[in-house]
């Protein structure tokens, strides 16, 4: 007999299945040197950096088991607090917390700082894990559109809350667009608000010292809760908080994600202190990478691509049609090349895409050879 938890389990993918948006892990990549890597969030290619990898091991020390506890209770690993410190130096804060993802960051901060008296008004394009963690706070939620500051500021006025918040990511990772922070900034200030940033897809890209949108649009100080990933450009594990000491105190005190965790091991804290100081000392990199990216774009709509609003190291190429965006993926996986299909719903309906991944890594020799499967697609399709 079959329980009908089950039976609506196996419909609901049945109904994926039918719509083409049924999700997979991917196989591993094949190991010829010869693939084009278009789908990995390495943007400034540090794991394959030998000179960070060597200090990653020197810090390391040998050291290769876990943490073997919650950092509440037993902070194995003193490269935690040197991160920590580097994070806050690098984005010029008064504190940083080491979180064991940037999910675990977005949850962890929303779930802890804010109540069901708060009022949180997030972007329509905002990652997930930002989404559940405002479901986990029991706050009231208010979507606005898409870097639309009116829509944000007619949202923020009709609100009766006694506590706002207003939440963005800074680079967004389906369109590559940015948020524009220093109207936000403006807003907030305007409607006595809070402001939240998830720096996911631009730290160490953007900005004179590489630490993100915040600092490139001049408004980093006016920034209260800065987000960071630590497996995005810098090629590690983790996420992070930024921002002040008394936060970071009420963090370590209310963050269900950090307090009930296990800390990360010592060899990735290791790999991501050596690659954030690596990033320091070469800020110039995300400069060459955007360069490298905008190069690609403009082939692209020579193609009669579109790239949304894209101006980042992310370049969505809209196909629309899901199955289509499928079809596509797999013809460039057959040319060597490795790109995702991004389908709803993780992008809005009719919004299918392939979602090109810029890096270092990305020679010219490449770009033409992607340019090229992509006109031999054009000729065939239309």
């Amino acid at each position: 007999m079959s329980l009908p938890i089950f039976d609506r389990i196996s419909r609901e993918l049945d109904e994926r299945r039918a719509l083409h948006l049924l999700r997979a892990i991917p196989e591993p990549p094949g190991t010829s040197p010869k693939r084009i890597d278009l789908a990995t969030n390495s943007y400034l290619a540090l794991h394959d950096n030998a000179a960070v990898t060597a200090e990653a091991g020197r810090l390391a020390a040998g050291v290769a088991y876990g943490n073997l506890a919650s950092r509440l209770i037993r902070n194995t690993s003193p490269l935690a607090r040197e991160l920590e410190g580097e994070l806050a130096q690098w984005k010029n804060a008064g504190a940083a917390l080491l979180f064991n993802s940037g999910y675990a960051a977005n949850i962890g901060i929303l779930q802890a700082i804010a109540t069901r008296s708060t009022g949180i008004f997030a972007d329509r394009l905002n990652h997930a894990s930002i989404i559940d963690g405002i479901r986990l706070s029991g706050a009231k939620l208010a979507r606005y559109r898409h870097n639309d500051m009116a829509d944000l500021a007619r949202l923020l006025a009709a609100s009766a809350a006694p506590e706002k918040i207003i939440v963005t990511d800074t680079v967004f990772s389906m369109d590559g667009d940015r948020a524009p922070l220093a109207d936000i900034v403006e807003c907030a200030k305007k409607h006595n608000a809070c402001v939240m940033v998830d720096e996911a897809h631009a730290t160490g890209i953007l900005g004179a010292n590489g630490s993100g949108l915040a600092e490139e649009s001049g408004v980093a100080a006016a920034i209260d809760i800065r987000m960071g990933t630590l497996s995005k450009a810098v090629a590690g594990l983790g996420g992070f908080f930024a921002g002040s000491a008394l936060l970071r105190d009420y963090l370590v005190n209310h963050s269900r994600s950090l307090i009930y965790s296990t800390g990360l091991p010592a060899s990735v804290i290791a790999f991501d202190l050596a690659a954030v100081r690596y990033l320091r000392a070469n800020p110039q990199l995300g400069a060459t990478l955007l360069a490298r990216a905008a190069s690609f774009r403009d082939k692209l709509h020579g193609l009669g691509f579109d790239t949304l609003a894209s101006t980042t190291q992310i370049v969505p190429c809209l196909v629309s049609d899901d199955a289509e965006a499928l079809a596509l993926s797999a013809f460039l996986a057959r040319r060597g090349i490795d790109a995702p299909a991004v389908r709803p719903p993780t992008v809005p309906p009719h919004t299918a895409r392939i979602r090109f991944s810029l890096t270092l890594a990305f020679t010219p020799d490449q770009e033409t050879a992607v340019i090229a499967a992509l006109a031999d697609w054009k000729s065939g399709h239309g």
